[in-house]
């Protein structure tokens, strides 16, 4: 599992309200509640009620939320009690404004880069921000996988919008392709399914450009060769990332809706070089090794430059449409 996905993990498991499991890189496992964290531990409260162990991140392989999350339900129970069940979109933190901003996140500077040039500003230190006549409007770049939930609770948007680069899960979308996402589904098959409101007013403003409808799967890896990209595809299942999932995730429980919008930069049958794994700051070295090894390799980053260019060009154009309507457009119609 990735650190940024287990990030992520480590942020619902201090936001739940009942028990995990935690499985350490030993085997072993431990059940209980987490009621504090630290910058490299977890403060966990054991089962029995006996116990309060600091648990290092560096010993924790996976997270599972095996308990109910009984705050929650007792307050579902009094709702239903007074007649009233509060609204799906109802956040799950305060905070949320209808006046709030539209949020856009992305995982690279160089997808932001894209997201400025639509919004027509400069991105500056990770991040792009702009006022239009109904909101604010902000992007950011979190890096791949990691670093939504935190982003969504300190600025309570109206409505996100996870957009950026992916890899093609279908042999009819070709670079500069844009998908659309129905809904999102994770490497374990969570899935989360877009609003249809939201969902619906973007593809109306993407009508007349080379887009697509269909299933985004996110992977904790990029996926670099065909048996990879076809391991993942499933029916409707057009491309893969690595952000959309807990992105949208974030936004769904914390009642605000969301749109996810993807550039195509490979096929399903090409491969990418292995550099594209490491972080995005070591990819120009290993752009520079890989050339070294010959003349196709040479030939692999041209094609790879001129798809990527395409993708930047496609998520431009698909952002300028987007971008005006969601910003203007009521956040629960």
């Amino acid at each position: 599992m990735s650190d940024a996905r287990l990030s992520e993990l480590i942020d619902r498991a201090f936001d739940h309200r009942g028990y995990v499991t935690l499985q350490r890189r030993d085997g072993s496992t431990l059940v209980g509640y987490v009621y504090n964290r630290g910058a490299s531990h977890l403060d966990v409260l054991d089962e029995a009620a006996r116990q309060r162990l600091q648990i290092p991140l560096s010993e924790i392989a996976d997270i599972a939320f095996t308990g109910e999350d009984a705050a929650r339900k007792a307050q579902q129970i009094w709702e239903r009690r007074k007649g009233a069940l509060e609204p799906r979109d109802t956040p799950a933190w305060g905070g949320w404004k209808e006046s709030g901003p539209l949020l856009l996140v992305v995982a690279l500077e160089r997808e932001l880069r894209s997201v400025a040039r639509a919004l027509g500003v400069k991105a500056q230190r990770g991040r792009v921000r702009m006022r239009t006549a109904r909101s604010d409007v902000i992007a950011c770049a979190i890096g791949m996988g990691g670093g939504s939930r935190r982003l969504i609770r300190d600025e309570a948007p109206r409505l996100v919008v996870s957009c950026g680069f992916s890899g093609a899960l279908d042999a009819g979308l070709a670079p500069g392709a844009l998908v659309l996402a129905t809904a999102v589904r994770d490497e374990n098959g969570d899935v989360v399914a877009a609003p249809d409101p939201q969902r619906k007013a973007a593809a109306a403003a993407l009508r007349g450009l080379s887009f697509f409808e269909g299933e985004l799967a996110c992977a904790t890896e990029v996926a670099t060769t065909p048996a990879e990209k076809r391991a993942l595809a499933r029916p409707g299942t057009l491309a893969v990332d690595m952000e959309s999932y807990p992105a949208a995730r974030a936004a769904a429980e914390a009642g605000i809706p969301w749109v996810g919008l993807r550039a195509v930069v490979d096929t399903v049958d090409s491969s990418l070089p292995a550099f594209v794994r490491e972080s995005e700051d070591r990819h120009l070295r290993g752009a520079f090794r890989h050339a070294l090894t010959g003349p196709r390799a040479v030939a692999q980053l041209i094609r790879l430059g001129s798809a990527a260019r395409r993708a930047g060009d496609a998520l431009e154009l698909g952002l300028r449409r987007l971008v005006p309507l969601l910003a203007t457009a009521e956040a629960h119609p």
